[in-house]
């Protein structure tokens, strides 16, 4: 008989990750505003309007192009969510963009569903608005926080 295992083996979502095909990443936040590559977590929300956003359009894009599934940053390390978060002041809800009430994850969520895409999110460790950032104890139960809030929805 052959040998067993010595490490774990993978589970059949593991598996059916590593057999799709390719992820697209979408950066998007303050800086596609700014015209920076990162953000210091002090522009002024209400920089953020994407007044044109469509993301059944990114999603279509994505599939053309043979995307099983994408990647949204939903907060990077200027801290700025695309969400509206319970939990800071620096996010969707401080902005412009329908009135403080738009949603960059809900909206592109619902379009990867309706197009059976596959969706992941990104969420920085690092937040550079966040003032208890460098307490870690105090930052920790920040981010806890904010990832339970995106991830339960």
């Amino acid at each position: 008989p052959p040998p067993l295992p010595i490490l774990p083996l993978p589970n059949a979502f593991q598996l059916q990750w590593q057999k799709s095909n390719m992820a697209l990443f979408f950066h998007f936040g303050t800086n596609t505003f700014t015209d920076s590559e990162w953000g210091t977590g002090h522009a002024d929300p209400t920089i953020f309007n994407p007044t044109k956003l469509n993301t059944s359009q990114w999603i279509h894009v994505a599939k053309e192009y043979g995307f099983s599934r994408v990647l949204l940053t939903a907060k990077h390390h200027d801290g700025f969510c695309l969400w509206p978060s319970e939990y800071t002041d620096y996010s969707v809800r401080s902005s412009n963009w329908r009135n403080g009430n738009g949603d960059v994850v809900a909206d592109l969520a619902a379009a990867a569903k309706d197009a059976g895409v596959g969706l992941g999110v990104y969420l920085s460790p690092w937040d550079r608005h966040e003032e208890c950032y460098g307490d870690t104890l105090r930052y920790n139960q920040h981010y806890l926080a904010q990832m339970t809030e995106l991830l339960t929805r």
